[in-house]
Parts: structure tokens; C-alpha cells; sequence
């Protein structure tokens, strides 16, 4: 029993965190990007800027039909914010990339939330910011496990 209280109480921490994280990309957002772009948007866009071009791919990382993609893609494009083009190795499939108008909108909305965290982390001692970014690095490695493995 006690090992579930844990497990209740880290759940309950990291849900906490995310919706810091969440509060922290609003707020860069809304600086930085007025009334342009939605949070699940963005997410894109930054999927876009750091991960994959491949609509495919962007559904199965966050767990959304292709279709809901697609409608995604089309409001981003439809704002200037990135283009979808014939893929390079395969001119049936659909890639994306952003403008330049998307990828300076990642870039300031980005250096936003960086100051935000830097403010944030530098409240904490050394040690703890240590401990959090061995944790995190776990955490982070857990779950492209877990998304990599189709889950």
C-alpha cells in the first residue's frame, strides 16, 4: 500500500508540473503570439521546428487521428505559419516545414519559456537542479521508449 501512496504522490507532482509547463507556454504565447495560435498549435509547430516533418509521425506522438492532423496542418497553414510539400524520397506522402513567419514565432515563443524556466530554476539550490535533470532526463528517455514501442 505504501508503494501506491508514492506512486499517487508522484502522479499528483508531475500532473502538477505539467500543468506549470502548460501555464508557462500559455503565457509565452500570449506575448509572443497574441491571439495567433492555440497551445495544440503550437505543439506542432514545435514538433515541426525540432522533431519531424511528417504528419504521420506528429499524430502518433500525440495520439490523435491523422485526420485531426491534417485539420491542424491546414489551420497552420492557412495562417502563413508552415507549408506542406510532396515528400523528398516519396512524392505521395506530405511533409511540412515551417515559413519563416513559423519559425520565428517558435523561436521568440521559445526564448520566452526559457526565461520563464530560468527564473524559475534559479529559486532552487544546485544540488536539486541536479537531481531534477538526472530525473528528468529519465523521464524523458521513458517515454520515447514508450512512444517508439507504438504505446
Amino acid at each position: 500500500m505504501r508503494g501506491k501512496a508514492a506512486a499517487d504522490v508522484l502522479e499528483d507532482r508531475i500532473l502538477n508540473a505539467a500543468r506549470i509547463m502548460v501555464n508557462i507556454l500559455a503565457e509565452a504565447l500570449l506575448r509572443e503570439g497574441g491571439e495567433q495560435i492555440t497551445v495544440p498549435q503550437f505543439r506542432i509547430l514545435d514538433m515541426v521546428a525540432n522533431l519531424t516533418g511528417k504528419p504521420g509521425e506528429i499524430a502518433r506522438m500525440l495520439s490523435i487521428s491523422p485526420p485531426a492532423v491534417t485539420f491542424l496542418l491546414e489551420r497552420l497553414e492557412a495562417k502563413g505559419l508552415l507549408r506542406r510539400e510532396p515528400g523528398t524520397s516519396d512524392r505521395r506522402r506530405v511533409e511540412v516545414a515551417l515559413t519563416e513567419e513559423g519559425a520565428d514565432l517558435v523561436r521568440r515563443v521559445n526564448t520566452r519559456r526559457r526565461r520563464l524556466l530560468q527564473s524559475i530554476l534559479r529559486r532552487m539550490d544546485d544540488p536539486t537542479r541536479d537531481r531534477l535533470a538526472s530525473s528528468l532526463a529519465e523521464f524523458n528517455r521513458a517515454y520515447l521508449d514508450l512512444k517508439e514501442g507504438g504505446g
